[in-house]
């Protein structure tokens, strides 16, 4: 079992709420990968690795990604979602702009605004 988690960042910091994201991931069980995607984004992508429960992190670092437009994340993502099993991003305006594109394009249920994981099938 293995979880992605879109990462928001500005390029050079991840976010909080990414990290807060990565901890729900962990929670999930089994290895946590981090997808960050955006333009000059090796700062963010160090930070990323340097995550506690972390495992692997993925970068997408491309002028398409560098305004962090959803259908360009989400399309990179979808790319990479057979590889996962659960697939997280932050409760913001930028996760909530994301994950219902890849949800709606791998026919699955979205689940929002998580508050605790209890187990990794609910």
């Amino acid at each position: 079992m293995t979880a992605l988690v879109i990462a928001e960042h500005d390029n050079a910091t991840l976010k909080g709420s990414t990290l807060n994201t990565i901890t729900a991931a962990a929670q999930c069980g089994g290895d946590v990968h981090v997808l960050v995607a955006g333009h000059n984004c090796g700062a963010a992508a160090q930070a990323a690795a340097q995550a506690a429960g972390v495992a692997k992190v993925l970068v997408a670092d491309a002028a398409q990604f560098a305004d962090g437009l959803a259908e360009n994340v989400a399309a990179q993502a979808l790319a990479l979602a057979g590889d996962y099993t659960h697939i997280l991003a932050p409760a913001t305006a930028y996760g909530k702009n994301i994950l219902p594109r890849v949800a709606a394009k791998l026919d699955v249920a979205q689940v929002s605004e998580i508050t605790k994981v209890v187990s990794p099938d609910t």
